[in-house]
């Protein structure tokens, strides 16, 4: 059940994270930058893309390992 929670808490933070790669986006958007100022942003919602699939990798590894302890 511990393991499940994380997984939501993860998956939150990466929504979090893309949220503040967005506004950054339109911060930035003001500032007329070059294209090289729009590289952290980008970076930031490509982090929180990452954590969210972290977060699906670990709920399927729990209902793999759910599905095989019924099994035996």
């Amino acid at each position: 059940m511990k393991t499940l929670v994380l997984s939501y808490v993860i998956a939150l933070g990466g929504v979090a994270i893309i949220v503040f790669g967005i506004y950054s986006l339109i911060k930035e958007r003001v500032a007329e930058l070059g294209l090289r100022g729009y590289i952290p942003a980008i970076q930031t919602i490509a982090v929180g893309f990452v954590l969210i699939g972290l977060a699906r990798a670990l709920q399927l590894l729990l209902l793999v390992f759910a599905v095989s302890s019924h099994i035996r």
